[in-house]
This record gives structure tokens, C-alpha cells and sequence, in this order.
């Protein structure tokens, strides 16, 4: 099973060829050629990726990052937020299957999510929302799944993005992507767990960055520490 992490290969260099005629006329050397029928359908599979990753772009810049680097603290609830988009071509012409891939990526996530909170042992209380659920009040972690679906070349693939937020402030942990072989001829059943493998690490290395977001006993000290007045020595 061949596995790579992708950092910014979402898309595939297009070239273009226009053909230019002065004043509407073929230069002497030209010979007139009919124009070639437009291919809709290989058009549709080349941009229908971009126009998910640009439909989450668009979801995920709405606000940008503040100065204030956030930290969580024991006494806080987490809520996890999971946004997925899905193939926008599959959503106006087969809305019934679009509903029930987005159903089971989610339900991929959310094991996934589950086993690492477990795995980490977060000191804090941690929820992972539903679709329609709404965060409390606390800090929210606002996953974007920007892509989470196999591609034309077979491979699936996952990219997410992940950003924290507290009291108005804004973090961005970062965007993380994996891609991997699915194994030949799998089944359903298969085909789930491999789903759920493409994910977990990206999943993980986010980890990391939100423990970051735990702070040390020196810095809870830095942050806790009256301010001196001015003139105080």
C-alpha cells in the first residue's frame, strides 16, 4: 500500500492553447480547423475537486487569526465541529448518495476522533458535535475536511484544516493531508477502515498542535501573574 503526505499537490497544471487570428482573418500560413467539441464530462471530474477545496476555503477565511495566542485550561469544555464537503457534482445529480457518503466520512471522523481523544487523554472534557449540534459555551475546534473522498486515480485522500477558537480569539493549529492506496478489491467493510486510516493521521499530527495549546506550569504562571503598575517596582 503505497502512503504520502501532501502539503499543496491538490491540483494538476492545466496548459491552455488559444489560437489568436488578426482582425478575425487566418494568417497565410494558417490552415482553418473546426473547433473541437468541448468534453463536459472530463471537465466536470478536473474542477469538481477544486470546487470543493474552494467551497471550504471559503467556509474557513471568514474571519482571519488574532494576536492572542489561546489557551485551554482544565476548566474548559471543548467542542469538536466537523465540517465536511462533499463532491459538489455528486450533490446536484445524485443528491440521495452524496447525503450517505457525507454520512459515513462523518461517521469515519468521528471514530477516528474518538480513539485519539482517548488515545491523548485530553485534561479537559472534550465533545465531538453532531452535524446539527451546536457548541456550548467554551472553546470550539473547527475541523474542515476540505477533501475526504477517494479521487479519479483511485487513491483516497484527506485534507483538513483545523482552527481554534476562544472569547473571540482565533488560532489556526494548520492544514494537514494524507493520501493512501486503498487495498485491492476491498469490500465495504474495507474500504470504511481504509477510509478511516487516510484520516487518522493528519487527525494526529493536529493533536500535537492543539496540546501545544495546554499551557506549562511556567507559562500558567506567566499568564496568571498580576500586572505591575507603572512606576512599581
Amino acid at each position: 500500500m503505497r502512503s504520502d503526505t501532501l502539503h499543496s499537490n491538490y491540483a494538476q497544471d492545466t496548459q491552455i492553447e488559444f489560437k489568436v487570428c488578426l482582425h478575425g482573418q487566418p494568417t497565410p500560413s494558417a490552415t482553418p480547423t473546426e473547433p473541437k467539441p468541448l468534453n463536459l464530462q472530463s471537465t466536470k471530474n478536473a474542477v469538481a475537486p477544486f470546487l470543493g477545496l474552494l467551497l471550504a476555503a471559503c467556509a474557513s477565511i471568514d474571519s482571519q487569526d488574532t494576536e492572542q495566542y489561546i489557551f485551554l485550561e482544565e476548566a474548559d469544555a471543548l467542542f469538536i465541529e466537523f465540517n465536511h464537503s462533499g463532491n459538489p457534482l455528486y450533490e446536484s445529480s445524485m443528491p440521495e448518495l452524496a447525503d450517505n457518503m457525507e454520512k459515513d466520512r462523518r461517521q469515519d471522523f468521528t471514530q477516528v476522533m474518538q480513539e485519539l481523544l482517548h488515545d491523548y487523554q485530553l485534561p479537559i472534557q472534550t465533545y465531538v458535535l453532531g452535524k446539527r449540534e451546536e457548541p456550548g459555551d467554551g472553546p470550539v475546534l473547527k475541523i474542515y475536511a476540505m477533501r475526504f473522498e477517494q479521487d479519479r486515480t483511485g487513491d483516497l485522500v484527506a485534507t483538513i484544516q483545523a482552527r481554534l477558537t476562544k472569547h473571540g480569539e482565533l488560532n489556526t493549529l494548520g492544514t494537514y493531508s494524507q493520501r493512501d492506496t486503498p487495498p485491492a478489491g476491498a469490500n465495504r467493510q474495507r474500504m470504511d477502515e481504509a477510509f478511516r486510516d487516510v484520516i487518522r493521521k493528519p487527525l494526529r499530527i493536529m493533536m500535537d498542535d492543539l496540546f501545544r495549546h495546554f499551557p506549562t506550569p511556567e507559562e500558567r504562571k506567566s499568564v496568571n501573574a498580576p500586572l505591575i503598575g507603572i512606576g512599581e517596582n
